[in-house]
């Protein structure tokens, strides 16, 4: 009779499991579902409806001012824009802020369907200051695909913690204007173009005439953004988040030469089953795109570790196209012959390797995110040794214009 009880027990246990089991997955089905039709004001909303509603009453709180005197003459006093956000690092009750509480200053950097500006915010999170930040928008003729992305890449960046490798949001606006995405302010521009004005060239997508890049970089400083890139992606993969779209382009370069993983417009979140199935034609990077990627459209940590590993090679070039002058079907197809971008002449061996081990066609046989930052760390004093600067030769990683194929 007693083992009887504890078999109706075990059972009973077992189907109320399947039943929460099932209600996560019709959840999620449901999440989905309201993406794919388009819902993308609903899906903005936050899950906790009594946040939603706090959210809703500090917004109204903001725009009718029922604060002292006191605390609006701090708001609206003139003061130097800041950059220290470190007392910002802590999610708000309320990332929605009033568009009047934002001055945009000069547009930044451009894309294909959006644009960043440089901006003033004030009071941000109640805080009597003004603080630099930067704004991604969309252009004034994007499509509601593009909306719908830039909406995708706001809700990620809500989930993430603040990690001093990865860029911060700092707030958004949703309701009281055009869409717009306010992050940290990240002064020296994206990597890519960091690293090609050091030597010369102007072709950058984040570019601000105010601040003068800096020049003749060393290897002690290559290798320092390798393993900070390295580092923001342990912490991503950990989630874990696949970016898809990792480059030195979608790198910025903040104070202290402090690089900051950025650009979440194709990154997924993988929490089931750590791999996400490419079902719908998009824009892809191809030459930073793993290979499994480009052939099944699988994409996991391991394919953003592929990317990585361009990425590596784009460092130590100091800026250099992969693959250069050729197209991306030529990639593809040197790729399945079994082709690997060739050792550049002025880094060590040990260095390429970690390059070719990211490259490895078996993504199981690639190294983690969390061994890459290890790795590099424990190499940072052989710098030297590593990249060799003195026999680098910036004439064999001319500017090509094909750097999207």
């Amino acid at each position: 009779m007693v083992g009887a009880g504890i078999l109706l027990f075990f059972v009973w246990t077992l189907r109320k499991r399947n039943s929460k089991n099932s209600n996560r997955k019709r959840e999620r089905t449901n999440r989905e579902t309201t993406e794919d039709i388009g819902l993308v004001d609903t899906w903005l909303e936050m899950t906790d409806p009594s946040q939603s509603q706090q959210c809703m009453v500090l917004d109204e709180r903001n725009r009718s001012s029922p604060i002292t005197n006191a605390e609006r003459v701090n708001l609206l006093q003139p003061s130097e824009p800041v950059n220290d956000y470190s007392s910002l690092y802590s999610p708000p009750r309320c990332w929605e802020i009033p568009i009047e509480l934002v001055t945009l200053k000069k547009v930044i950097g451009k894309g294909a369907f959006g644009q960043v500006a440089k901006a003033e915010v004030r009071g941000l999170q109640g805080r009597p200051t003004t603080i630099l930040v930067a704004v991604k928008m969309l252009k004034e003729h994007a499509s509601e695909s593009d909306r719908k992305e830039l909406l995708s890449e706001l809700q990620l960046m809500k989930e993430l913690d603040a990690h001093p490798h990865v860029i911060k949001l700092l707030g958004c606006i949703t309701r009281s204007g055009p869409l717009m995405v306010l992050t940290e302010y990240v002064p020296y521009g994206d990597l890519l173009g960091y690293l090609r004005k050091s030597r010369g060239l102007n072709d950058t997508y984040f570019q601000d005439p105010d601040i003068k890049p800096k020049t003749n970089l060393t290897s002690k400083q290559l290798m320092k953004y390798a393993w900070q890139v390295a580092d923001g992606m342990s912490y991503l993969s950990s989630i874990p988040i696949i970016h898809r779209d990792i480059a030195a382009r979608n790198v910025l370069v903040g104070e202290g030469e402090t690089c900051k993983v950025t650009d979440f417009g194709m990154a997924r979140d993988i929490q089931e089953d750590n791999i996400y199935q490419m079902r719908s034609k998009g824009r892809i990077p191809l030459k930073w795109t793993a290979f499994e990627a480009l052939l099944h459209g699988k994409y996991s940590t391991k394919s953003d570790v592929w990317s990585y590993g361009v990425l590596l090679n784009e460092i130590v070039t100091i800026g250099g196209t992969p693959y250069p002058e050729m197209d991306g079907r030529q990639t593809l197809t040197l790729l399945n012959s079994g082709y690997r971008m060739p050792k550049p002449q002025h880094v060590d061996d040990k260095l390429y390797d970690i390059m070719t081990n990211c490259w490895k066609d078996d993504p199981d046989l690639r190294p983690s995110f969390e061994s890459l930052r290890n790795e590099l760390k424990e190499m940072e004093d052989q710098h030297k040794r590593l990249i060799n600067m003195k026999m680098y030769d910036k004439q064999l990683y001319a500017n090509f214009e094909d750097l999207n194929v």
